[in-house]
C-alpha cells in the first residue's frame, strides 16, 4: 500500500513517538510511505537543503527508508501561517506525485483540513489520527480557528482512528460518526523498557543520596502539568525522599525559580531532555512515576505515552484521576488515581515509604495491547480496511 502522512510539525527534530513509529514500522513492512511535513524550527538554508521532496532513513528503524516533502517555507510562525495559506496546494503536489492509496493525517489548523478537502477531491480515503484535542493545547488567539477545523476534520475524514476510548467520546462528542470511528491504540517499545537494571552510578551523577527514594516526572511541562503543585507539596514532605524532573518545556524556569524560592534545591534535580535511548536508565532510577496532570478537556481526553513507559519499566504510577487513563487501565493495581495534583505527592510518598510491590505486581499488568508487533499489526489492518471502505 501507497500510504503519505500529513503532520505539521518537524519530522527530523520532533521528539520520538508514533509519528515517526507507525510510518517507519510500515515502511519496513514494505509499505511506500511518504511524509508531507512543516520543518519547524529550521531556517531558510535548512529548508532549501531538504528540497521538496528526499530519501530519508528513519529515526526509530535505520533500515526503513521514506519520502519526506517539504514545503518551501522556513519554520517560524510566519513560514507557519505561510504554510497554511498555501497547503491546499503542496498537499495536492504530494498527492500528484507520491499516489498514494491513503492519506493518514495528524494535523489540524496548519494542513490537516486542508488535506481532507483535498484527499476528497482525488477520491483518496483520509485517516484522521486523534491523539489530543487540538484546539486547547496551547491558549492563543487562534484557538477559535483551530477549533472550527478540528471540528471540520473529524465530521468530514473518511475515519478516525483515536489512540484511546476517551478520545474517542471525545471525537464522536464533535460530531465523528461512529461507524466511520474507532479506537487503535498507540505503540510502545515494551521490551525497551523492562530489563534495563538500576544504574548506581547514574544517581550518583545527578546527586541523589543512596538512601533517598525517588519520585520521578518525565514528560513536557506545560502549563497543565500539575507540577507547581508537586513542589509545594513536595516541600512540606521528610528529607528522604528526593524528586527527578525529566525534560522541559514552558513552565521550566517557573519551576526553577519555584525550587529555589522554596529551598529545596538539593532535594530536586532537573535532568533536562534526555535522549529517548537513555529514557530505560533514567526510569530505574525511580522507587515510583507520576502524572500530575491538571484533569481538563485535554488531559481526559488523552492516554499520555509515559503512564505507559512507566509501567513497562515496572513502576508503580500515581496520576491524577483522568478519563483516559481510567477507561484504558480498569483494572490496574499499580496505577493509582488521586482527585488533583497536590494530592499525588502525598500518595506517591505512601507508596515509596509501603511495600515494595511496584516491580513485581506491574508485570502483570495487560500491556500487550502496546507493543510493537500488535500495535503494528492492528495499525496496519485499520489502514487497509479504511483504503477499502471508503
Amino acid at each position: 500500500m501507497r500510504i503519505l502522512f500529513v503532520h505539521e510539525v518537524n519530522y527530523l527534530t520532533k521528539p520520538i513517538y508514533e509519528m515517526q513509529e507507525f510510518p517507519e514500522h510500515l515502511a519496513r513492512l514494505g509499505h511506500e510511505v511518504g511524509f508531507l511535513h512543516f520543518p519547524e524550527g529550521y531556517r531558510s538554508h535548512e529548508v532549501r537543503s531538504l528540497g521538496w521532496t528526499k530519501r530519508i532513513r528513519g529515526r526509530v528503524i535505520s533500515d526503513s527508508r521514506l519520502t519526506l516533502f517539504t514545503p518551501p517555507f522556513p519554520g517560524g510562525l510566519a513560514g507557519r501561517l505561510i504554510t497554511a495559506v498555501t497547503a491546499h496546494y503542496f498537499v495536492r503536489k504530494a498527492i500528484l506525485d507520491f499516489c498514494p492509496q491513503l492519506v493518514v493525517c495528524y494535523s489540524v489548523p496548519t494542513n490537516g483540513w486542508q488535506a481532507v478537502r483535498v484527499a476528497k477531491k482525488f477520491g483518496v480515503p483520509l485517516m484522521f489520527r486523534a491523539l489530543d484535542v487540538s484546539h486547547k493545547i496551547r491558549k492563543d488567539i487562534f484557538s477559535q480557528l483551530i477549533f472550527t477545523a478540528e471540528q471540520y476534520m473529524l465530521r468530514n475524514a473518511s475515519w478516525v482512528s483515536a489512540n484511546n476510548p476517551a478520545m474517542l467520546e471525545y471525537c464522536q462528542s464533535m460530531g465523528a460518526v461512529g461507524n466511520r470511528s474507532s479506537v487503535d491504540w498507540p505503540l510502545i517499545d515494551l521490551e525497551r523498557f523492562k530489563d534495563t537494571a538500576a544504574d548506581i552510578e547514574l544517581k550518583q551523577i545527578l546527586g541523589v543520596p543512596k538512601d533517598h527514594k525517588v519520585i520521578l516526572y518525565m514528560g513536557s511541562f506545560f502549563y497543565f502539568s500539575g507540577l507547581p503543585e508537586v513542589l509545594e507539596e513536595f516541600a512540606r514532605s521528610a528529607e528522604k525522599e528526593h524528586l527527578v524532573l525529566i525534560g522541559g518545556g514552558e513552565q521550566d524556569t517557573l519551576l526553577r525559580r519555584q525550587v529555589a524560592r522554596l529551598e529545596i534545591s538539593r532535594r530536586v534535580t532537573f535532568t533536562g531532555y534526555v535522549k529517548f535511548d537513555d529514557l530505560p536508565r533514567f526510569l530505574k532510577l525511580a522507587d515510583v512515576a507520576i502524572n500530575p496532570m491538571h484533569p481538563s478537556l485535554v488531559s481526559n481526553a488523552a492516554i499520555p505515552n509515559k503512564v505507559i513507559q512507566y509501567l513497562a519499566s515496572g513502576l508503580v504510577v500515581v496520576s491524577t484521576r483522568l478519563r483516559g487513563l481510567e477507561l484504558t487501565f480498569k483494572h490496574s493495581k499499580v496505577l493509582h488515581l488521586v482527585d488533583a495534583p497536590a494530592k499525588v505527592v502525598g500518595k506517591a510518598l505512601a507508596v515509596c515509604r509501603g511495600a515494595n510491590e511496584s516491580r513485581e505486581e506491574a508485570g502483570l499488568l495487560d500491556l500487550e495491547r502496546f507493543s510493537l508487533s500488535r500495535a503494528v499489526t492492528a495499525f496496519e489492518s485499520r489502514c487497509s480496511e479504511v483504503q477499502t471502505h471508503d
